[in-house]
């Protein structure tokens, strides 16, 4: 005749795996999120991950990218892009960056500390797709977290 374990006996093991479990998500809770920006247009909305994001000086994540989001808009149309109050608040700024000559920056908003959103104009980069980075700024230096995505313009009116 097998022997069962009492009840006491089949509780354990799945006290010890409740336990495990709670555990692990008070540890996955005290990671700080990383902000993401929005970025808009044509009417289309896009949520970009930070590439890297630094808390302060001695704390950076870098979460890494499995490819640029894109926007596409018509080549008379502006992108808007909206950062979180966590970034507005150390200050930002936006550069627009060639495709075609090797990331040489096409255009900078230069340093943004009054607002948390910011236009960029299709036109910047002549017609043909381009990259736009967002630093966040401690002190009015890029601090090494950076939000990056592919502007494609339409001709087509998109």
């Amino acid at each position: 005749m097998p022997v069962w374990p009492s009840r006491h006996d089949r509780r354990a093991p799945l006290a010890t795996l409740t336990a495990a479990v709670a555990a692990a998500g008070v540890l996955t809770a005290c990671e700080k999120p990383l902000p993401q920006i929005t970025v808009v247009g044509a009417g289309r909305v896009v949520t970009v991950a930070p590439s890297a994001y630094c808390f302060d000086a001695k704390s950076c994540r870098k979460p890494g990218v499995n490819g640029l989001a894109v926007v596409t808009v018509p080549a008379d149309d502006k992108v808007l892009v909206d950062v979180p109050r966590a970034v507005k608040s150390r200050g930002w700024q936006v550069r627009a960056l060639s495709l075609t000559d090797n990331g040489k920056q096409i255009g900078s908003s230069g340093p943004i500390t009054d607002s948390h959103s910011y236009k960029v104009t299709s036109g910047v980069g002549g017609g043909a797709p381009f990259i736009v980075e967002v630093d966040q700024l401690r002190n009015g230096q890029a601090d090494g977290s950076k939000w990056s995505f592919l502007v494609s313009v339409s001709t087509t009116g998109s």
